[in-house]
């Protein structure tokens, strides 16, 4: 969905600014393209004979428009939600409460070096993003199972939220590889 609205929107900046070029007259070398009529002669009489053709030209371009905006700011609440959720003033400070002590004890697993959580989400769909960074050699599958069954079930306990969905994204750290050694040479 990502590569469409890019395409679009570079197309949308290419035509403004090419309409923009053409408005201040820096495409004049082609010929006289500022002077002429924005509408072709032939759309122009078809127009006048008709005259519903540019108010529903006007209205589906405001339409569009519409929808564009409310496309936007479906979006900004989106990308508003994935760093703070939308649950009321309680929630959110049991959820800060509860955070600390889903970090203490997934940081006292073994093979987990830090863990950072997120509540995010609507009041209606709430979600636990969790971060855990773990060591190169640890067994994640193990790490898993234990965070479920112990810390983020509590944490959903304490919530008051059951199902609350979790969404655990591991890291791992691997130690810095020292110094290499040269070969002398004998």
């Amino acid at each position: 969905m990502r590569v469409p609205m890019v395409l679009a929107g570079v197309l949308l900046v290419t035509a403004g600014a090419a309409a923009l070029v053409l408005g201040l007259g820096g495409l004049d070398g082609l010929g006289d393209l500022a002077g002429r009529p924005p509408l072709d002669p032939a759309l122009a009489r078809f127009a006048r004979g008709h005259g519903w053709l540019l108010p529903a030209a006007a209205g589906a371009a405001e339409m569009l428009s519409l929808a564009g905006q409310m496309w936007l700011v479906l979006q900004c609440r989106a990308f508003v939600q994935q760093w703070r959720a939308d649950v009321d003033p309680e929630t959110r400070a049991r959820a800060r409460d509860a955070a600390g002590d889903l970090v203490r004890d997934a940081g006292e697993l073994p093979g987990v070096r830090d863990a950072r959580v997120r509540l995010t989400g609507s009041a209606r769909r709430p979600r636990l993003q969790m971060t855990v960074v773990c060591d190169g050699d640890a067994v994640l599958g193990e790490v898993y199972g234990e965070l479920g069954a112990g810390p983020v079930e509590r944490y959903r306990r304490s919530l008051g939220m059951p199902d609350l969905p979790v969404v655990i994204r591991f890291r791992l750290a691997f130690p810095p590889p020292g110094p290499r050694h040269a070969a002398s040479p004998a």
